[in-house]
Parts: structure tokens; C-alpha cells; sequence
């Protein structure tokens, strides 16, 4: 049986809080996504992760609020986010911050994956959910990007917003308010949901950060996540080292393996219990990296074939064809 990834109640009770203020019952709700109000007594109490989620798909629709989720994330204080909020407003800069969340987010719970991302003049955001039957669904997607937009103006105290917010999701249908919001362009139906801020943007200073009480907060946030913090960053460590080789040529499994300390069938293993493996962490980036290549720079064919580890371009030409159902060529025309 798969283990249930679970969160801390606290996105639950925003909920719930929400649709109180605006006069909607809750009850209904949580009842048909399995939760009852005693889950949420406590904000720091687990609940499954997916019942959060169609928490606030329902919420939604019962408030009939096509952008409840984006508010929702745009209303929410990091004084009132438990011990990562706090995490965050103490570290040094928006990088810092970001780095921080990616590191300790499992202190809030599972079920959400986070990777960070430098390429030319830019710094990704990228999340998404650990199961990829519950990606896709709006409401939290747009929760959480307008949730880190808000942490970065609150950290920075200014109105700071990113170059382009990316989203899983399609275009919603009816009118959703994600410029007045995020402040930035919106694209859709991409693999990842992801933030891009500018890189002068991330050396901004978190102001009031004090940096002797992050080492505590820092100190509290590995003693929860104790031994195990290493192995659940098993795949972010994985993801680094293909990215690092692959812009030398190449990025093979054994030579992962080896800077990991362990063999070739011990990584396999290790992934398959995180229900991933090599090569599918590795097809996933060279498709991340062939996109952004194509669509942000003006670089030959020949050279992106061997950035993301082909040897000449026919092979990735035809890799690319399966991936998006378009050649490299007639995406970046679309692109421009």
C-alpha cells in the first residue's frame, strides 16, 4: 500500500477561516474530503495531503470564486505560517529564503516537490505535486505561487514580483486576477508550476532578519526533520549532480551513483522507493533545460544537443519530436 503524504492542517484552517468570513458553510466540505473539524484543531496536526487539495478545489466552487486559491495565498501573513514563515523572514536574502524553503518545507509536511533553478539571469521556483495524478489542480497551484509572491514583499518590504509565473494548469476559463496578483506574465500547461525572478531581484535583503535566531529556527527545523532529512533530499541531490554533468556532456547513472557514494543499484533502489527512477529524473530535466534553451536564448542546435547530453542533434531533434509532438525548430518559432 502507498504511504499518504500528509501536511500540516494549517492551509485547511486558512480555508475553512476563509469561507467563514465570506458566509459559506465548511462542514460539507471537509466531510466529503474525509476531514472533520477536530483534524483541525491543531494547525501543526497532519492530514492527508490530497484532502487538502480538493479542500480548496471545493472551497472554490462553493464560494464561487474562480480565484479563491490565488487570494487565499495573496492574504496570507508569514507571521501566521508556523516555524518555516519564521524560517523565512529571518533569513538573509530573497535566495536565502527561497533556499530555506526548499530545504525545510517537509518540516510542514509531504507531498510537494521543490526545486530551485539558476540559469543566465534568472532564479526558478519550480513546484509541483509529489503524485503526479494530483497535479494540475488550479486552485492550489495558484495558492502557493501567490503565497511565496507574498513572502517575498513581506520579507523585502517591497512590492517585488517575478519576471513570470508558470502553471501546470490550463487558462482558466473564466477571469482569474493573476497580473494584479503575481504582477507578472502567466504562462500555462507547463510541467512544472514555477516563479522566475530576476537574480537582483533574489540578492535582495530580508529586512529585520536576525540571523542568530535562523540558527535556532534552523536547529528546530533539523531536529524535526532528524536523520531522515538527508534521505528525503535523495532526488533534489540526484536532479544537481544530471544538471551539473549534463552541462559537461554527459550524465550517467553510475557516475551519479559514485558522487553519492553508492552503487548504480543501490541509487536505482533508493529512487524506486521515492516511486522514481534515473531516467526519468534525467528525461525530465533534458526536456526542462531544451524548452528554456529554445525559448530564451538564440543557441545553436548543435550546441543544445550536447548541453543536455547528445552527441549530435539528430537524436535530440528526435527525442524532442516524442516529448512535445514538435521539432526544436517549430517550438522556438512559437516561442518567439
Amino acid at each position: 500500500m502507498a504511504r499518504v503524504s500528509k501536511i500540516a492542517a494549517r492551509p485547511a484552517i486558512f480555508v475553512v477561516n476563509e469561507l467563514r468570513r465570506r458566509g459559506a458553510p465548511a462542514d460539507d466540505l471537509l466531510r466529503e474530503v474525509g476531514l472533520r473539524r477536530a483534524d483541525l484543531a491543531d494547525p501543526e496536526s497532519r492530514v492527508p495531503y490530497a484532502a487538502v487539495l480538493g479542500l480548496i478545489e471545493r472551497a472554490a466552487t462553493a464560494a464561487s470564486d474562480a480565484g479563491f486559491g490565488l487570494r487565499l495565498g495573496a492574504s496570507r501573513d508569514q507571521h501566521d505560517s508556523g516555524l518555516i514563515g519564521y524560517v523565512l523572514l529571518n533569513s538573509s536574502t530573497l535566495m536565502d529564503g527561497l533556499a530555506n524553503l526548499q530545504r525545510y518545507f517537509r518540516v510542514v509536511g509531504e507531498g510537494e516537490d521543490f526545486e530551485i533553478e539558476r540559469f543566465g539571469p534568472h532564479v526558478t521556483l519550480r513546484f509541483r505535486e509529489t503524485d503526479p495524478a494530483l497535479r494540475g489542480l488550479r486552485q492550489n497551484s495558484d495558492y502557493i505561487a501567490a503565497m511565496v509572491v507574498r513572502a517575498c514583499r513581506d520579507m523585502t518590504r517591497k512590492r517585488v514580483s517575478p519576471v513570470r509565473a508558470e502553471f501546470i494548469h490550463r487558462r482558466p476559463n473564466q477571469k482569474v486576477e493573476y497580473s494584479e496578483v503575481l504582477g507578472c506574465p502567466v504562462k500555462f500547461d507547463s510541467e512544472w508550476d514555477a516563479l522566475i525572478y530576476a537574480n537582483e531581484t533574489m540578492r535582495l535583503p530580508v529586512l529585520g532578519a536576525d540571523n542568530k535566531l535562523l540558527r535556532v529556527l534552523e536547529d528546530v527545523c533539523r531536529k524535526i526533520l532528524g536523520p531522515a532529512s538527508k534521505k528525503e533530499d535523495l532526488v533534489h541531490d540526484v536532479r544537481e549532480l544530471i544538471i551539473d554533468r549534463l552541462a559537461k556532456g554527459t550524465a550517467r547513472l553510475d557516475d551519479v551513483a559514485r558522487e553519492l557514494n553508492m552503487s548504480g543499484k543501490t541509487l536505482e533502489r533508493r529512487l524506486a522507493e521515492r516511486n522514481r527512477t534515473f531516467s526519468a529524473l534525467l528525461e525530465d530535466i533534458r526536456i526542462g533545460l531544451a524548452k528554456k534553451y529554445l525559448g530564451e536564448t538564440e543557441i545553436r542546435l548543435e550546441q543544445l544537443a550536447y548541453l543536455i547530453g547528445y552527441s549530435e542533434p539528430a537524436p535530440f531533434v528526435r527525442a524532442f519530436k516524442r516529448w512535445t509532438g514538435t521539432t526544436p525548430m517549430q517550438f522556438r518559432s512559437r516561442q518567439r
